[in-house]
């Protein structure tokens, strides 16, 4: 007599695999910059165990968040592991110490923003959206429908991305700082420097852009806890960029739309008053 394995899926079932998206950073780079900063108060820059990293987040040591900030932490260049499974170990980086305590004039910005590069989809969008990234829809798209995303997993990578560019603001390249180029294409090793003369990074070999008015200057800068949430075109002669800080969600959404509709009706009333006045003249004309 033959038995019948309950447990078994159906042949088709076990043909059906999980749509997923590319990889990419669970987290925006300014959580995995808090993240850091905790693992290195309880660890500083000795060597420390995942359930360390765990204990220093308030995490279970299995749980799915703290692999996926491990993994994401990792990828920012925030933290260097060795090792496997029990035996792995985990170090805080040269450049998480740079971008969290470094005091020299825009060392810590420059520290943030390679950081903020290192995660290879996050420096190729960097440099695909430089003009200001498409709305939403756009966006959720392209990625759909050119890198097999999901659209769950789109509109995640759209909020790690918005949060992690603004670390980037300035940078001209995607180019990591160790990538020493001189201006005419040679690396530094090759060009024969034997001057002694200090080599230059990528972005001190060209002189600075001029300033920009002061006005475009205060429109571009973004306050400490300010960032992008999304740009767009409204006319030929017009556009927006909303500025936003702490957390944006439904709610927060719903009442920017509430305060716009108010916006536009107070518009509304006050283009609506000066053709009323010029009707009401024309007809008092007219009965002359």
């Amino acid at each position: 007599m033959t038995t019948t394995d309950t447990n078994q899926p159906p042949p088709e079932a076990s043909k059906i695999r999980k749509e997923r998206s590319p990889s990419f950073p669970f987290i925006g780079l300014s959580k995995a910059l808090e993240r850091v900063r905790a693992v290195y108060a309880h660890a500083k820059r000795h060597e420390a165990r995942l359930a360390d990293l765990a204990a220093a987040w308030g995490m279970g040591v299995k749980s799915s968040g703290t692999i996926q900030t491990v993994a994401a932490l990792v990828a920012y260049g925030l933290l260097e592991d060795q090792g496997s499974g029990e035996t792995r170990k985990f170090k805080v980086t040269e450049l998480a110490l740079k971008a969290l305590e470094d005091q020299r004039p825009g060392a810590r910005e420059a520290a943030q923003a390679e950081a903020a590069l290192k995660p290879k989809l996050i420096a190729e969008y960097v440099e695909k959206w430089r003009g200001g990234r498409p709305a939403d829809g756009i966006c959720i798209s392209e990625l759909r429908f050119e890198r097999s995303f999901t659209e769950d997993g789109a509109k995640a990578f759209l909020k790690v991305f918005d949060d992690t560019t603004g670390f980037t603001k300035g940078v001209e390249s995607d180019k990591q700082p160790d990538q020493f180029t001189q201006p005419d294409g040679q690396k530094a090793e090759e060009s024969g420097n034997k001057s002694g003369d200090k080599i230059k990074l990528p972005w001190e070999q060209n002189p600075p852009p001029p300033k920009p008015p002061v006005k475009e200057l205060e429109r571009r800068i973004l306050m400490e806890g300010e960032r992008e949430l999304t740009t767009g075109m409204l006319a030929k002669d017009a556009s927006f960029r909303l500025i936003v800080s702490g957390r944006i969600g439904v709610k927060e959404i719903e009442r920017l739309i509430k305060k716009l509709e108010i916006d536009k009706e107070i518009l509304a009333e006050q283009d609506a008053e000066p053709e009323d006045e010029d009707a009401g003249y024309q007809q008092w004309k007219q009965g002359q």
